[in-house]
This record gives C-alpha cells, structure tokens and sequence, in this order.
C-alpha cells in the first residue's frame, strides 16, 4: 500500500503487515490523520483541505509537522497578495516557521533517520549558481522557499522537505521552541549584518516577533541601552516581561522629528542610537529611525512594507547614515539552535501567544490579523 493509498484509506495501518514492518511505533497512528493544508488564493481568501500524504523523495524526509508559527508575511499574502515583487498568482500552500518528527526518509539520506526531531530550514537553494557557491545561498535567484509564491509551504500536518535542510534539535527543546528558529534566524541574520559591539546604543521600531526576537539578539551581542517602540501597549508590556526597560509607545499624531527626539529621550544615558533595526517596514516608523539615528549611524532595514517607500535619503546622506538591509538568513540554524539550547538569547517561548490545533488554523490566522486579539506569535501544534 503507497503513503498515498495509507492516507485515504478507512481501515487502520496494522492492517497492512508490510506497512508495520517499515513505520515505528510512534508514527503508525498519526500516520493514518488526514494531512490538512491551509491555502491562500489570490483573491485574498485563506481555506483549509486535506491533501494526499507526500512521496518521499531520494534526497528527502517526509516530517510530521509538529509547531507551525504564523508569519506578518503570511498574512501579508493574505489580505495584500503580495510583498514587493512575490504576488499570490495561484493558490498556494503557506506556512515557513515549523519543526517535527522525520517519519521517512529518502534512500540518499545518511545523516537522519527515522524519529529524529528537526527543525525545518525553509529556503530550499540550487547550490549550484554564483551567490550560492560565494555562501549567500539566500539571494540564489532559484530558491525555492516554503509558502512564498510559487512553492507550497509547512502549513500542513505533513510535509517532504529535503534533508540538507532539517537539522536535528536537541531533546531538551519543545517543537514549540524549534517552530521559533526560523524568526529567531531572521534577527540572528539582522544583528549578524549591523555587527553590534559590547555597549553600543541601539533602538529596536517594532514589537512583533521579528522586533522581539532582534531584541533577544541585540541584547546577547552586547548592545546597551536597547530602546524598543511600538504602537501598542500590550506588546510593549511583553518587552518588559522578557526584561527590557527601555520603551516607547508610538503616537501616529507625531511627526518624523518628535518621534526621533522621543527615542533619544527615552535612550536617557547621555547616548544616541547609533543602530536603528527598524521591524515594521512602515514609512513612517523608517523616516523616525533615520532622524533618531546619531550621524554615521546605521539603520538596518528589516520589516516588509510597500513596494516603494519615500526616505529622507539627502538627510541622511549629509549626516553619512548608513542603510543595510537584511534578507532571510544563511547558515544560521546550527548556531541558533545552539543558543536557543544553551540560554543565550534567553526565553525566547516569551514570543508565543497563543496557540491553535491544526484542525483550527483559520482560527489561527484570523487571530493573528485581529489586532484586538493582543497576539505577538501564534502557532499551529499537532500531536
């Protein structure tokens, strides 16, 4: 009996002795679950169906997805269809931040084995262009990255994803935790880019998770003060919980300038910011960092926002303000892992909200989109 058949079929896997002989113990009940997908359309509609159990490829794992988190961008893709350039042009299957239990693998696969508990990477590169070769495989222009237009993501109870990108965590860490790597990858790669120093004054514009895990980061490299903004009183609440002191809660009625001279108030030790990691990707929030910034300082653009958005650029060009941006990550799960493990970064379960079954992810998302829900990091878990 195929996978395929195994999941259709009423009767139970016992009922197939070849079956038995191959499935461990752990997957032969959870195997039989209807594999449940959630799609986006471009009509900005979100639906959630059964789809057949995956085929195991030679160079794959098929992997129970256990912890699934929702990401801004995914409900970017649902309400907008878009961010910049990537448009929703079919229905897809969303979902990037996810981890679970290898229930198969492929005949090429010598590092992982069956049981194994992972933590999926999900940009998939060609490893054969230039920016692959250099090690920026995150700008490889054939990446194939899960839940971004065209290729289907994790937001499904299982799901084959090639083996060079699962990588093993360690038994002490929930799937809850692993489902975090992926955000936590995002600020690891910020804060790896801005290189922030033992004592260097930073200012962090957003609380979501992308802020609050940059944060985490900041803070483990060495960056002091940390002054963090945000437009509601409910994240900025969950900042202090997770120890940071610094805080300010945004007025849409202030300009530019009042907004930076707030920042720098709020700094309060006779220091500017010197980097500004900026998480929201709204203009306005981008314009304040810019003018909070100390010259020769550097703003570090992480937040998804407009496809074209206006920036002080003479401002900041007289005062030699410098701009990096930052794009996904490479080469960062082992070490995030690692510091996840070891308590480097702290309590990063401080990011989860809320969490929903897999059978409730439209719950899931709608909570996610409704700011009056009070939700930083909402997942999908199954059993």
């Amino acid at each position: 009996m195929s996978p395929v058949a195994l999941a259709q079929a009423p009767t139970t896997v016992e009922s197939d002795p070849a079956l038995v002989k191959v499935l461990p113990t752990f997957s032969r009940d959870v195997i039989t679950k209807p594999n449940l997908a959630l799609w986006v359309t471009r009509d900005h509609k979100i639906y959630q169906k059964e789809e057949p159990y995956p085929s195991c490829g030679p160079d794959e794992c098929v992997v129970h997805v256990k912890a699934t988190g929702i990401c801004g961008s995914e409900i970017h893709f649902w309400k907008s269809g878009r961010i910049g350039d990537c448009c929703v042009t079919h229905d897809i299957i969303l979902g990037h931040e996810s981890s679970g239990q290898i229930l198969e693998i492929g005949a090429n696969v010598k590092e992982l084995q069956v049981g194994d508990r992972v933590s999926i990477e999900p940009g998939v590169s060609c490893w054969e262009c230039d920016m692959c070769i250099r090690g920026r495989y995150n700008l490889c222009p054939k990446v194939k990255f899960s839940g971004t237009p065209p290729s289907d993501g994790t937001m499904r109870r299982f799901v084959a994803h090639p083996a060079r990108f699962l990588h093993k965590i360690p038994d002490t860490m929930s799937f809850a935790t692993a489902a975090l790597i992926e955000p936590l990858s995002v600020a690891y790669n910020a804060v790896r880019r801005a290189s922030p120093y033992l004592g260097q004054p930073v200012v962090i514009c957003g609380a979501g998770p992308i802020g609050l895990a940059t944060a985490l980061c900041a803070r483990a490299a060495g960056a002091s003060p940390i002054v963090i903004t945000d437009l509601e009183q409910n994240r900025l609440d969950q900042v202090e919980a997770m120890g940071f002191n610094r805080t300010l809660k945004i007025d849409l009625s202030w300009d530019r300038l009042t907004t930076a001279a707030k920042i720098r108030e709020v700094m309060g030790t006779d220091c500017l910011p010197q980097i500004a990691f900026e998480a929201t990707g709204a203009a306005s929030s981008i314009n304040s960092a810019c003018y909070a910034l100390e010259d020769g300082g550097t703003l570090l653009q992480i937040g998804c926002g407009k496809p074209e958005i206006e920036i002080p650029l003479m401002s900041m060009g007289f005062r030699e303000v410098n701009i990096i941006t930052s794009f996904r990550y490479q080469q960062s799960w082992p070490v995030v892992i690692r510091l996840v493990a070891e308590g480097v970064l702290g309590d990063v379960d401080g990011l989860i909200t809320h969490t929903f079954p897999v059978e409730q992810t439209i719950d899931a998302f709608e909570t996610c989109a409704d700011r009056s829900k009070l939700a930083i990091k909402v997942q999908i878990v199954d059993e």
